[in-house]
């Protein structure tokens, strides 16, 4: 919203500075964007008169002119434009003037022809959009006097960041009643006067409002013998201050008073209205209008003015082109009304226009002031258009505004300010800003909102108000005295904070998904739960809640190989879903995704590509450090992996987890083709039972460890993670037994694999001797022959 400040000067004495007023503005919470001081780059500039005219000698569009400025000698200029003629009062630019856009004006040679200055447009002095000739000044223009001084330049424009809430700040008066509040001085309202003629039958407008939901007050004027012209010096200076070009004096008039009290204003060509009747209502389906804008609509429902046959305008956001005023318009039709805000924004939103008067209905108007307005608009019109005022004004308005009555708890309110202000300093505030006390006392009050202040509805609402007007810099800082204790985690927020650390920790970046995936995906991951639909879905790709966080990591995999990332690896932790008793179910689960190949250096000219082993080592380093220990690993029936490159991860008979390479159905369906792609998910809900933190200590064996490394030969079935649980429990000499080699190939047997296990073996309470280790090894290798059919590979 821009604000013109010699404009706002006119409803309330401004004593402060422009920073000053800048301040006490954003402090009262109507921010200030930007501020513009008109006539800024016009120094240099001032009016000349043409004594001398004539053609440019080397160029047929170029004149070449002497313009008189008030010194000795008239200045030698070549112009290009097509408008000026000798003796015309035009905007001289001398030389050492630096115009809007940084341009500077030099003695310069067009041509052959020196030129000593340059006769301005609109466009290059910023003042307006008009850029087809020069700037052609009334005859009595002064020659030689500041342009700026001459067209009274001299005003400073705010732009302000006005809130939704607030529309009755989408104009002077409203701000100038801020600025009086919060300064404790009185706003001078415009006054005028209305010379209304007698009325005649035959002048008479019936007004009629069918569709009393969305419009609830209509008024109405009618004015004859208009005159269709430019509008005044004044009001034209003040609609270019708000970033407008003037039209003419009726649609400039109706503006001016927009910006004066916020409140849109539609006039029509009496002439246009047929039957002299107009009609609020809905729009009939197939009806068509013509905008001002020239774009045709073809409407269905919209709240439109109407006359006997037809649409004339979209209520409260457009005028149509038709029933517009035009130079040859003589009688007009005034129109002042209020349409509900909810209905001006599904309109406009729905037939993609925006405009001034649409921008403020959407926010709301004030439904008490439509007769004020409109006998303003018509005193404005009277003076500067003149012709006759017929009669009274009609105004329709089935259902009165009912003011609301505030309770304001006042012992209440001083705690939560934090200050002990007095009781009458919080009705002076309430006063100032133009709310009615209906009682006051030294703990309670009751408070009545102006009808331009509709976001006023709760005590809430008044706290804020009494706050902004005290000024928060008048509030001492004051800590609270209160026994304040730091809250703790929940359980599962910080079982999930702690997995993104480790996860961190052991070379993983974290990705970030949506919640959100196509109900596709339901077929592409085989997932047979009862999945969470979405009934309002912002795209159809985002139309179900994930019930696994596979189908994202598997998209974060495929885009990163789109774009040529060789070595990915990532995990996600977050919520999925499905179908309850009632409510949803959310578990917490932890994915991880690898894929590609580590980086070429110097040392590893041929990066090998990531395996199921690579996985698997990130798996079982999440789980030790989540501390969960107590699991086994088994083959995995999972549709959505390979069936012998992934296992699950069980606990007792419960699967907490499964991971291992996709399934090379899944990787066609997702598009992942340049690498094999490995997964694991985990359930983390189910996982955090398992999880202990308890550290059993031991002291430090001081006897000697002795290690055997032993290789044997098993059916290619074996699942070798087995044996090795099976072997561990068969002594308790054995300390650790670890798997270092796996080997198929030559000199193995076809169906059989090599397998190379090194067993670290320990006496606690004394040193073990060669019988001893000789009888372990023995128990091992009976059990590798007895329960795995396996061989000490010669």
């Amino acid at each position: 919203m821009l604000i013109s400040l010699e404009w706002l000067k006119e409803y309330v004495d401004i004593k402060e500075d422009v920073k000053e007023l800048e301040n006490a503005l954003t402090m009262i919470g109507q921010e200030v964007e930007a501020i513009t001081v008109q006539g800024k780059n016009l120094d240099n500039v001032v009016i000349g008169q043409i004594v001398e005219y004539g053609k440019h000698p080397n160029a047929e569009k170029l004149t070449l002119t002497k313009v008189d400025i008030g010194e000795e000698e008239p200045l030698q200029i070549v112009c290009g434009a097509p408008n000026h003629r000798l003796g015309d009062k035009v905007i001289v630019s001398k030389v050492g003037a630096v115009l809007p856009g940084d341009i500077k004006i030099t003695k310069s040679k067009i041509r052959g022809i020196e030129s000593y200055g340059m006769i301005c447009s609109e466009v290059e002095l910023g003042i307006g959009n008009n850029s087809d000739g020069v700037v052609i000044l009334p005859e009595d223009a002064p020659v030689g006097e500041e342009y700026r001084k001459y067209a009274k330049l001299n005003d400073v424009i705010f732009e302000l960041e006005i809130t939704p809430n607030r529309p009755d700040c989408l104009s002077h008066i409203g701000i100038a009643r801020e600025i009086a509040a919060y300064y404790g001085r009185k706003v001078k309202y415009p006054s005028f006067d209305v010379f209304e003629t007698l009325e005649d039958v035959a002048n008479n407008v019936r007004i009629e409002i069918e569709d009393k939901e969305r419009c609830k007050r209509f008024a109405g004027r009618v004015m004859r013998n208009v005159t269709v012209k430019e509008s005044p010096e004044w009001l034209k200076r003040k609609i270019r201050a708000m970033g407008l070009n003037p039209v003419n004096n009726i649609v400039d008039a109706t503006n001016f008073v927009m910006f004066e009290y916020n409140q849109p204003i539609h006039t029509y060509d009496l002439s246009k209205i047929k039957d002299m009747t107009i009609v609020v209502r809905a729009a009939k389906k197939g009806e068509k209008l013509v905008t001002l804008m020239g774009d045709e609509l073809e409407l269905d429902g919209e709240l439109v003015i109407a006359d006997s046959e037809k649409p004339m305008s979209i209520a409260g956001v457009m005028g149509g082109l038709d029933s517009g005023i035009t130079n040859e318009t003589k009688d007009i039709f005034i129109e002042v009304a209020y349409f509900t805000p909810e209905n001006i924004r599904k309109t406009g939103k729905k037939l993609g226009i925006t405009s001034e008067s649409g921008y403020r209905n959407e926010r709301g108007t004030d439904i008490e002031n439509v007769p004020e307005v409109l006998d303003r608009v018509t005193s404005i019109i009277y003076e500067i258009a003149e012709g006759n005022i017929v009669g009274k004004a009609k105004d329709v308005y089935p259902v009165k505004f009912t003011k609301i009555e505030i309770p304001l708890d006042i012992k209440k309110f001083r705690r939560f300010m934090g200050k002990d202000i007095d009781a009458q300093e919080v009705a002076r505030i309430l006063t100032n800003l133009g709310l009615e006390m209906k009682s006051i006392g030294q703990e309670t009050a009751v408070v009545i909102p102006p009808s331009y202040r509709q976001d006023l509805t709760r005590s809430a609402d008044l706290y804020e108000e009494i706050i902004r007007m005290y000024g928060f810099e008048n509030i001492e800082n004051k800590m609270p005295v209160e026994n304040i204790k730091a809250g703790i985690k929940a359980e599962p927020i910080r079982l999930m904070d702690e997995s993104k650390e480790i996860l961190s920790k052991i070379g993983l970046q974290e990705v970030i998904n949506y919640s959100f995936i196509d109900k596709s995906v339901r077929d592409i991951l085989h997932i047979e739960d009862e999945v969470i639909m979405i009934k309002n879905p912002i795209a159809e790709t985002m139309s179900m809640m994930r019930p696994s966080l596979i189908y994202s990591i598997l998209t974060n995999i495929r885009e990163n190989l789109n774009r040529n990332q060789d070595s990915i690896k990532i995990f996600e932790t977050s919520k999925v879903f499905k179908k309850a008793d009632e409510l949803a179910q959310e578990d917490i689960h932890v994915a991880i995704g690898i894929c590609g190949r580590d980086h070429k250096t110097l040392w590893n000219s041929k990066p090998e590509a990531y395996d199921f082993y690579m996985l698997k080592g990130y798996v079982e380093e999440y789980m030790e450090l989540v501390g969960a220990k107590r699991y086994k690993l088994e083959r995995t029936s999972n549709p959505n992996f390979h069936p012998g490159r992934a296992a699950d991860i069980k606990i007792g008979k419960i699967v907490v987890g499964t991971f291992g390479e996709i399934h090379p159905d899944l990787a066609e369906k997702m598009d992942i083709t340049k690498e094999r792609a490995y997964v694991a998910e985990i359930n983390l809900t189910l996982l955090k039972q398992y999880i202990s933190k308890k550290f059993k200590y031991e002291r430090i064996v001081k006897y000697p460890e002795v290690t055997r490394d032993l290789a044997v030969v098993l059916d290619d079935s074996v699942l070798v993670g087995d044996m090795i649980d099976m072997l561990k429990k068969s002594s308790d000499f054995i300390e650790t037994i670890e798997l270092f080699d796996i080997y198929k190939g030559e000199h193995i047997e076809a169906g059989k694999k090599s397998v190379a296990i090194s067993l670290t073996l320990r006496n606690k309470v004394g040193t073990l001797n060669e019988e001893d280790i000789n009888k372990v090894i023995d128990k091992v290798l009976n059990i590798i022959r007895t329960k795995f059919a396996g061989e000490i590979r010669q």
